[in-house]
């Protein structure tokens, strides 16, 4: 099937059936880059891997990262309201800050909360998302608890090729994006823009006020090849967001219109240098990764004196690493890696009578990681991974993962893991300050979490696949953000004693239907905080889940269908209510959202699209007393060259 008589029609293409189906019995072989430190099939990987494609990107039409990750196996997301709103993404029942991300293989999750903010992650210059579920901790360090994602950015090849698209809807949003992308056989770049606002709509369950967002990013690389021994590579991103947000009524508990926003920067890039010398099968890279989090949050002043609270976040992250590789047989390679971390944080805000939130903090800590993936003979392969950090604020520690995947038939594999995990306490929990709303612990453990998978993949007939995989994970000295402390008079973090269970299946199968293909995907999950008779639901993750995505083509392959269906079952969420603020549970009901996008190919040029979010026009909270988003119509047009 080809979209357009054009070379970049069939490579369309072919990134299409790569992310749905096969054409014929032999599977396609699917590469990893964060299952080991060099890239591996996913065939020899003891792991569950996603991978989703450029042509799936722009089939969705979806505006953001956490709109197309709906539609993966063991993803929950919860969304504080409507687009902008702060959105955290949660694998396998685990929490928003036990899931790494990365941009280009350079980790921006922010350090004072560990997690990714994804309302701020735009689609427009992605090239390829991967998911790589389970503890990840060994490869890729503290967070890796649920596991990594990462997203690479479109590069540069020989020649020129670029755009621009530009789209408009409800809400006076509108969205644009350029990007230029070209290059020789000894150097490429990329260069990508892109603008979204929005002014939304009332998140809160009163009032009529509108919660509005704006987002720009930039982004350029530059890949350069030396000779025929040494690589250079650059990569650097900016984004500049702000995002209006509600209060919350001190007589209800909820949430209620406010004149409250929030102005914030990140900036990710790196530099490497590769070197393989001619005919040897080792390599080297040396690099330095680096992401910054800057945000001012202004809230409606306490007295007359001043209009706003003012209280600014400002962290960075470097990340030095040396890595040494060796592929000594087919299928089979080996690293040595060395790594520096040095982080800091500093909050500045308004101080009070009854605490002063600012300071100044951080953190170094060096790290050795050893990455074998062996094949033994045809069928199977071993991987292996082990980390030993050596951290200035807590005690050292040893991370592992092993895994094995076997080829029991021609169109069956089955593997099998078992891996530890640990998330460092972040730096709000320790150090954070927020009059009445949270004072930091710094007498806070890491936590840990070992975690065990066994799962299959098949092959069926007509190119369709199917995936089955059932894990158990047990996490300890789990971090419970919200504790009433009287002693301190207000809220804290603690560790909470005993082991927090998590265990769960996904099952998925996709394929084609003569010009319909399909892609869905079940989960169940048993997610608790704490154990035994005191153990309790985990909030905001459904027990059961589901995902439906048809994309059928037609007029010539001149224009498709997609259709995104995401079901969510009931999920429980913690309530403060006034006048005591007890810790109560109330459940969020289940629902069913439906997103449509239509594109047409006028030509190998120009396309026109038409989609909606939220098709039937749901009303549904993802997060107790904030609204998400209703029926919203959209009409863009992009032109590629």
């Amino acid at each position: 099937m080809q979209f357009i008589p054009t070379k970049t029609g069939l490579a369309v293409t072919a990134a299409l059936l790569a992310s749905f189906s096969v054409s014929s019995n032999e599977p396609i072989e699917i590469i990893s880059v964060l299952g080991a430190r060099l890239p591996v099939s996913v065939a020899q990987l003891g792991a569950s891997v996603s991978v989703i494609e450029r042509a799936q990107i722009e089939n969705s039409g979806a505006i953001n990262v956490a709109d197309l990750l709906r539609s993966q196996a063991g993803v929950h997301i919860s969304q504080d309201g409507v687009k902008g709103a702060q959105t955290q993404l949660r694998l396998r029942g685990s929490e928003a800050n036990h899931v790494l991300v990365l941009v280009d293989g350079v980790e921006i999750n922010d350090l004072n909360d560990g997690a990714v903010n994804f309302a701020h992650l735009n689609l427009a210059n992605v090239q390829r998302i991967e998911i790589l579920r389970g503890p990840q901790s060994a490869l890729w360090g503290s967070g890796a608890v649920g596991g990594v994602i990462n997203i690479s950015t479109r590069s540069g090849k020989n020649g020129y090729a670029g755009g621009g698209e530009a789209e408009w809807g409800q809400n006076a949003s509108q969205r644009l994006a350029a990007s230029l992308r070209g290059g020789t056989d000894q150097i490429n770049f990329a260069l990508a823009a892109s603008h979204f606002s929005t002014d939304g709509e009332n998140i809160s369950r009163q009032g009529d006020e509108r919660d509005g967002t704006r987002n720009n990013e930039l982004s350029a690389s530059l890949n350069w090849q030396v000779g025929d021994e040494n690589e250079i590579k650059a990569q650097y991103r900016h984004l500049d967001f702000f995002n209006q947000f509600d209060g919350t009524d001190f007589v209800t508990g909820l949430p209620a219109d406010a004149d409250s926003f929030t102005h914030g920067q990140q900036g990710s890039g790196k530099l490497e240098w590769h070197y393989r010398p001619v005919g040897s099968d080792w390599s080297q890279a040396v690099g330095m990764h680096y992401s910054r989090n800057q945000s001012e949050n202004f809230t409606p002043g306490f007295d007359a004196q001043s209009a706003y609270d003012v209280t600014e976040v400002d962290s960075d992250k470097q990340r030095w690493f040396w890595q040494n590789s060796l592929n000594y047989a087919p299928g089979s390679q080996a690293s040595l890696v060395f790594e520096h971390v040095s982080e800091s944080f500093e909050q500045v805000g308004q101080a009070a009578p009854w605490g002063d939130p600012n300071q100044q903090q951080d953190n170094d800590s060096q790290s050795a990681v050893a990455d074998l993936v062996h094949r033994l003979g045809r069928d199977v392969s071993i991987n292996a991974s082990l980390r030993y950090d050596d951290n200035d604020l807590f005690d050292d520690a040893m991370t592992y993962r092993l895994g094995l995947s076997y080829q029991l038939l021609s169109s069956l594999s089955l593997f099998v893991s078992q891996g530890k995990a640990i998330k460092n306490p972040t730096f709000i929990e320790r150090f954070g300050y927020t009059p009445t709303s949270f004072i930091g612990n710094p007498d806070l453990e890491p936590e840990q979490s070992v975690s065990t998978e066994l799962g299959a993949r098949l092959q069926l007939p007509g190119g369709w696949q199917s995936s089955l995989s059932v894990y158990q994970a047990e996490l300890e000295d789990e971090i419970n953000g919200y504790y009433f402390d009287p002693a301190l008079g207000g809220p804290t973090a603690i560790n909470i004693e005993g082991e927090s269970e998590r265990r769960g299946l996904e099952w998925q199968v996709s394929g084609r239907f003569y010009d319909l293909q399909l892609a869905f995907n079940y989960n169940y999950l048993d997610a608790r905080e704490g154990e035994g008779e005191l153990a309790t639901p985990e909030v905001r993750r459904a027990r059961h889940g589901a995902d439906l995505t048809l994309n059928y083509v037609f007029m010539d392959d001149m224009a498709n269908l997609y259709l995104q269906a995401n079901y969510q079952g009931t999920r429980e969420d913690d309530f403060f209510p006034p006048p005591t603020y007890a810790r109560t549970r109330v459940d969020l009901g289940a629902v069913t959202v439906i997103n449509a996008t239509f594109n047409y190919r006028w030509d190998q040029h120009w396309q026109l699209t038409v989609r909606a979010e939220n098709l039937f026009d749901e009303e549904y909270e993802e997060v107790l007393g904030y609204r998400r988003q209703g029926r919203t119509a959209y009409l863009g047009a992009s032109y590629q060259f």
